[in-house]
């Protein structure tokens, strides 16, 4: 087991917290295939098992990695979606053509990102816009999915069922059993404003909050399918100062972990009870 962390000053091993093998940047994006791992930093660069292999073009700034078996796909700012090339990132130009990309938008008023994706067992690829809901990308081109008002923070696939797909958003946990429709899930949460979501067997882990700025964060579990969220206590705050962040939950070898602050917590009972595996890291951003 090597739990890789991301943090605002580099990536680190679990195996050695001390010493970064990515050092004197903040990792955006952390992400495991069969052959190794993958990074985006915040100097717009790719890397593949410590290697820098691409950067992005001059002002954009990468957000997300995404490996399927034909591509490496890497999401950006400004809502850009781009393929790795030999030693360079090409834009998908299908994806500048996106429908409903006219409503994307942010509450802040500034342009819309790729915050996350995920591929299923059917090597459909799912791109989380935000804020613009979710595209379905397959064989057909592309396709909407849930509302784009769901303000969705991370889009999950079940590794081994086709169309089981699952979102953290701001109404709560949504869920997909066919990769198309969605419903939401909020049954035992506090509140609604989900930011993390991880799937462990048939466990599904969820964080929820107030709202973006909130200090009554929480982590949740619930079985697949059955939806009723309890909360995650032993071992953990009772209330995270504010919000745990997307890609902040990991699943490696049937342990789950948790990524807060610079503290990672880990469960071997799928969210049922926890111990502090490491403290004093930099602000983690992401784990894999």
């Amino acid at each position: 087991m090597n739990l890789l962390v991301g943090t605002t000053a580099g990536a680190f091993s679990l195996d050695d917290p001390s010493t970064p093998f990515i050092p004197n940047t903040r990792i955006n994006h952390i992400t495991r295939d069969g052959s190794g791992w993958w990074a985006v930093d915040g100097k717009s660069r790719v890397h593949h098992d410590g290697d820098m292999v691409a950067a992005g073009p001059d002002g954009v700034a990468l957000n997300c990695v995404q490996v399927t078996p034909e591509n490496v796909w890497v999401g950006a700012t400004s809502a850009r979606l781009f393929r790795l090339g030999e030693d360079s990132l090409v834009e998908d130009e299908g994806f500048a053509d996106a429908p409903g990309r006219d409503r994307w938008y942010t509450p802040w008023g500034g342009p819309p990102d790729v915050r996350s994706m995920a591929n299923d067992a059917a090597g459909a690829l799912f791109i989380n816009i935000h804020v613009g809901g979710i595209l379905r990308y397959d064989e057909r081109g592309l396709s909407s999915t849930i509302d784009q008002d769901s303000d969705v923070h991370q889009v999950i696939a079940h590794p081994s069922q086709p169309g089981t797909v699952l979102a953290a958003c701001a109404r709560g946990m949504a869920q997909s059993s066919n990769g198309h429709d969605f419903e939401y899930r909020d049954d035992g949460l506090h509140a609604t404003y989900c930011r993390a979501v991880a799937i462990a067997g048939d466990t599904v882990l969820l964080s929820a909050s107030t709202g973006p700025r909130s200090n009554r964060a929480r982590l949740y579990r619930a079985n697949l399918g059955e939806w009723r969220f309890q909360e995650c206590r032993e071992g953990l705050p009772e209330w995270f100062d504010d919000n745990l962040d997307t890609h902040c939950l990991g699943v490696v070898d049937g342990a789950v972990f948790a990524g807060h602050g610079g503290t990672v917590w880990r469960s071997d009972d799928v969210g049922e009870t926890w111990v502090e595996v490491v403290s004093g890291l930099p602000s983690i951003t992401c784990l894999a």
